[in-house]
């Protein structure tokens, strides 16, 4: 994280009416997509161990509990929901950087065209 906090503190540094800084940022926000993507495959990770983690305790439950089918599943979900809340919190993670991610992307077009509109204005000029 701090890796990421440093890069957007340089971003936030460079001006976006010069041309050599425009194409700076676009490198950094380059750089941090990379360290994004990286949060992004880990997050999934994360997301993925949560949810068979909560399958294994509701399978177990099914297995160990005696009774009907219904006592069975209700103490399933009852064993289940903390891990059930873990998967929840993991799966907004996952979204988070994967949002952050697709963010990142457009800021990266936009300044693209920024850059190429600059550039017009000034050879124009």
């Amino acid at each position: 994280m701090d890796k990421l906090k440093s890069l957007y503190a340089k971003i936030n540094q460079l001006n976006d009416e010069i041309p050599s800084d425009l194409a700076k940022k676009i490198h950094l926000y380059a750089e941090v997509m990379q360290l994004i993507g990286k949060y992004h495959a880990q997050a999934t990770m994360t997301y993925g161990q949560a949810y068979a983690e909560r399958k294994h305790v509701y399978a177990q439950a099914l297995v160990n509990t005696p009774g009907t089918g219904v006592v069975k599943e209700g103490q399933a979900d009852i064993d289940a929901y903390p891990y059930r809340m873990r998967e929840a919190e993991a799966e907004g993670e996952m979204h988070r950087w994967k949002n952050s991610l697709a963010a990142t992307s457009e800021i990266i077009n936009a300044l693209k065209k920024q850059l190429d509109t600059l550039m017009r204005e000034y050879n124009a000029s």
